[in-house]
């Protein structure tokens, strides 16, 4: 015995069916080289865990003339035989399983000949069930190879990945980008920031040096500014909060304070609101949005060799238009205008959901809908297997209808016969106790003939055959030397004459009898 099967053995004598459990897996272990037994914890549904034997490894099918491996895993049962065994596909990490009427997302299979198992276990086996899962994965495959694509990219949004920014100066795009990487590494993707919009005061840039830098070149190319880090407009800004950092902000020439890209479409920076801006960067904005005078709100600024100043920009922003004191400051991010001023007193768009609280509904969503699709498939099972236990119920009604009444006819037929033996012992007890009453009979009243001739007859074959028993005890004791020899020819010589007359006697009443008989 090898070592596998002596801790097959080992280990299989915890089941009530050991034995069977034994040769089932060693002779499923025989025929299929490429599983392995092993001693695992099972979670069952309900939350129960038992520690059960099961059988694991790769399945060999033939599917359209080419041969391919499925891995299995076939848990044994604390019932077994009695109850099939729990079968699943376990894929491969470039597998996926495949949902059909014998196996469910989960892997967990149910074949035609384990619900054949569940009605009769008495000439199902393990072996058996792997043929019959090879017979049914070479006709329907449960698994399929998983798309190179299976990773599903993000939505397309004109976010900052998406958006795609009207034609600008090439020359200054680089140096507007080269500081942010260090501010866009710790937040979540975030809206562009407008067409016409300024560079921010606390992000300097080289491009502020060169002349043709302006105030209002387009939006940068990916990866954008986040919301919080996006400065208002030329035409709604108010002139005190930005007022002592003009000559910290711009550097532009009066020829390039004209320059004024067309706004690029309103549902394009509207859209990714809802979808890439985190719950943070909401507040952070939201804050800029209605305090823009004290500068506090603002993110720090990046390092001092990045913050030198520009004393030429200060004159071509000293008088920025002020705006009107009723109108609250307005959505930087859906305004660049003028003209769109009177969309300032609506409500601001509602709070975007968490992405990761919707990533976790998706999970515990997927995750019930598995658990009711898996209950919902035990439960079919159950009443499939009630609805069978039901039909032979059912079935046996009449034969076992049947089988009553031969029973009852063989009831019948021996009360007859009891009756019949209880009279029969009755008058051989009374003809028993009749003969006791009648006491002992004498012998010669029992030996007797039913007429003289014949009790003549009995008389004379006793009297002969007593005269031979004479002559023979003569004849012993003339051997013995007990009487001479003249003594015992004087008795027998008489006894012999006696015997002779006796014999003619019977011979004479024999041949009476005989003629009167014919």
């Amino acid at each position: 015995m090898s070592l596998t099967q002596q801790w097959l053995r080992d280990k299989a004598a915890s089941y009530s069916a050991g034995d069977r459990v034994y040769a089932d897996i060693d002779a499923a272990l025989t025929r299929f080289p490429a599983l392995r037994p092993k001693l695992d914890v099972y979670i069952f549904d309900d939350g129960r865990s038992h520690l059960l034997l099961c059988v694991h490894g790769l399945l060999p099918i033939n599917y359209r003339n080419a041969s391919y491996n499925i891995p299995v895993a076939i848990w044994i049962t604390r019932e077994y035989p009695r109850h099939p065994p729990i079968v699943y596909v376990v894929p491969s990490t470039d597998l996926l399983v495949k949902a059909s009427r014998s196996v469910d997302v989960s892997g967990r299979c149910n074949l035609e000949y384990m619900q054949h198992w569940e009605r009769k276990s008495e000439g199902c086996n393990l072996s058996a069930l792997l043929d019959a899962m090879q017979d049914q994965f070479s006709r329907e495959p449960p698994l399929y190879a998983k798309p190179k694509n299976s990773l599903l990219a993000p939505v397309p949004s004109p976010g900052p990945s998406s958006y795609k920014p009207q034609p600008s100066l090439p020359t200054t795009t680089p140096p507007i980008l080269s500081p942010s990487p260090p501010v866009l590494n710790t937040t979540r993707p975030a809206l562009p920031p407008k067409p016409g919009q300024p560079i921010p005061a606390h992000i300097p840039s080289p491009a502020s040096r060169s002349p043709r830098a302006t105030p209002t070149i387009s939006p940068p190319p990916l990866p954008p500014l986040p919301p919080h880090l996006s400065p208002p407009a030329p035409p709604p800004l108010p002139p005190l909060p930005n007022g002592p950092f003009h000559p910290h902000q711009y550097n532009a020439s009066p020829s390039a304070t004209h320059v004024t890209p067309p706004p690029p479409p309103p549902a394009i920076l509207a859209a990714p609101l809802p979808v890439h801006a985190p719950p943070v960067n909401n507040l952070i904005s939201a804050s800029v949005v209605q305090s823009p005078p004290p500068p506090p709100p603002l993110p720090p600024p990046p390092p001092p060799p990045l913050t030198v100043a520009q004393p030429p920009a200060q004159p071509p922003y000293s008088p920025p238009r002020p705006p009107l004191p009723s109108v609250p400051p307005p959505n930087l991010l859906d305004e660049d205008t003028p003209d769109v001023l009177h969309t300032d007193v609506s409500p601001a768009p509602p709070r975007p959901p968490n992405p990761e609280t919707l990533r976790l509904h998706s999970q515990v969503h997927a995750k019930l809908t598995s658990e009711f699709s898996s209950l919902s498939h035990a439960m079919a099972l159950d009443a499939e297997r009630l609805r069978a236990h039901q039909t032979d119920l059912l079935a046996g009604e009449p034969a076992i209808r049947d089988e009553m009444a031969r029973l009852e006819a063989v009831r019948d037929v021996c009360r007859n016969v009891a009756d019949r033996t209880r009279r029969t012992v009755e008058q051989a007890e009374s003809n028993v106790a009749e003969l006791r009453r009648k006491g002992e009979p004498e012998v010669d009243e029992l030996v007797c003939a039913t007429s003289i001739v014949h009790d003549q007859l009995i008389n004379l074959v006793a009297e002969d055959n007593a005269i031979e028993d004479t002559i023979y005890h003569l004849h012993r004791a003339l051997n013995t030397g007990r009487i001479d020899l003249e003594k015992f020819l004087r008795a027998t010589r008489a006894l012999a004459e006696e015997q002779f007359m006796k014999r003619a006697l019977i011979e004479k009443i024999q041949v009476g009898l005989g003629a009167a008989t014919n």
